[in-house]
């Protein structure tokens, strides 16, 4: 729902000239076209923003391929433009693109139930369902976040059911197996949420929709062979414990952490505690953290062995007044950034950036403590951060993947790659992870 309001916010913001994260904005922005505007930013976002695109040109060209596929037998002029995220969850981003999570890639056993999640937010995108759960439940036309939420919810659960029913019209059209679509949701969905039918209900209509069609291409061998090496699981490199420090190897930096620290992981973040003093470390893209640091209140630029740093205050917001100023405000909400007030460090590395926010009430001692514990990481924890990645192993029966798990490094692990039930021949390649 937050992404939505996002979109809605950017809907009465976009326009104007100016910039975002470094680039110029697209004609799209100039035009007053905003969905492709939205898309564009969307895509600035994760790129530009955040260490949160996956970088496998091989992978992303490969379903690229398989979206290009699909669009022909579409009503879209042209194939929308994919983006492969390092994290889970994929979406139909505005401007004709789609995020594909990386941790659902790794769930699928084929390409034809990768091409089933593709087909699903290629109808989004076909039907405007993005605009439409913006536009069609707002109480006033002039206002598109003042809306009926219980009405907004229904417009999105109706636009996820058609777009299940058409994405296995738009698989068999691209001469992929039908049924496929029941498995993909099966692979992929896991709670339910009020923004969606129940998993139940769309594993139901998949099945009654696909008829029993198992006719078509299934491309298993092709699936397997393109993720084979892919990060499994969250990817350590934007940060990961080792020892008594926080590594970051996409940076090549690690932090010190003190002894009798509380110590918690909040997702890619450090965050230590000591007393009232609180520290969260935090990575992020280039262009976001030259934007942060120029914003920061008190500003003072220092050298240092890592590299140049920056130290300021938070800034409290600013009252949008400019459709420019409304747009950048709507799309930083999206971006990890610190608390108004608190004291930022930001380090700037060749590859990104790292974060360091000060709690107000951090004692100063406390503070420098923390501080002298930033060092470049060793190579030993450079190598204990490597993410588990998937590696492919030859069946040596014909057994259900459950059984074959056996023959992995990490049988639990590898039981979360691929459908516990699916039958592999005996000298067919199914999913391991490295040690």
């Amino acid at each position: 729902m937050r992404r939505a309001l996002y979109f809605a916010v950017l809907a009465v913001a976009c326009g104007g000239n100016g910039r975002y994260l470094g680039a110029a904005l697209p004609d799209a922005c100039e035009q007053f076209d905003v969905e492709r505007c939205a898309g564009w930013m969307a895509e600035r976002d994760l790129i530009a923003g955040q260490l949160d695109s996956y970088e496998d040109p091989v992978l992303r060209a490969y379903v690229q391929g398989i979206t290009d596929r699909l669009a022909r037998g579409s009503a879209l002029r042209q194939a929308p433009r994919v983006v492969i995220g390092d994290h889970d969850g994929t979406y139909a981003a505005f401007g004709e693109r789609i995020v594909i999570g990386r941790r659902q890639i790794e769930r699928l056993g084929s390409e034809a139930e990768l091409a089933a999640i593709v087909a699903h937010e290629l109808v989004h995108i076909e039907g405007r369902h993005a605009a439409l759960s913006l536009t069609g439940s707002s109480t006033n036309a002039d206002d598109p976040l003042n809306r009926d939420d219980q009405t907004w919810l229904a417009v999105r659960r109706d636009a996820e059911a058609i777009a299940d029913e058409r994405a296995v019209l738009l698989l068999e059209r691209a001469g992929y197996v039908p049924d496929a679509m029941e498995r993909a949701l099966a692979a992929v969905l896991e709670a339910d949420d009020e923004e969606h039918p129940p998993r139940a209900a769309r594993l139901a209509a998949a099945t009654k929709l696909a008829a029993g069609r198992t006719t078509g291409f299934e491309g298993r061998d092709e699936l397997l062979a393109k993720t084979d090496g892919m990060v499994v699981g969250r990817n350590t490199l934007l940060g990961d414990r080792v020892g008594d420090a926080w590594v970051v190897a996409r940076l090549g930096i690690a932090l010190d952490i003190p002894a009798k620290h509380v110590v918690r992981i909040d997702g890619d973040a450090l965050v230590l505690r000591r007393g009232r003093s609180v520290l969260t470390a935090y990575s992020i893209g280039s262009a976001w953290a030259n934007e942060l640091a120029a914003s920061l209140v008190d500003r003072a630029d220092a050298t240092s062995a890592l590299g140049p740093l920056t130290v300021g205050i938070a800034p409290d917001p600013q009252p949008a007044t400019t459709r420019i100023a409304k747009l950048q405000r709507a799309v930083r909400e999206l971006l990890p950034q610190p608390t108004a007030g608190t004291q930022v460090i930001v380090l700037a590395r060749d590859t990104g950036a790292l974060v360091l926010e000060l709690g107000a009430a951090t004692d100063p001692y406390v503070r420098d403590h923390w501080l002298e514990g930033l060092r470049s990481a060793t190579e030993r924890e450079l190598r204990a951060v490597e993410p588990v990645r998937i590696e492919l192993e030859i069946a040596e029966q014909t057994a259900p993947v459950r059984v074959l798990v056996d023959q992995c490094a990490d049988p639990q692990a590898a039981l979360f790659l691929d459908d516990p039930d699916r039958l592999v021949e005996r000298g067919s390649k199914f999913k391991c992870t490295s040690e």
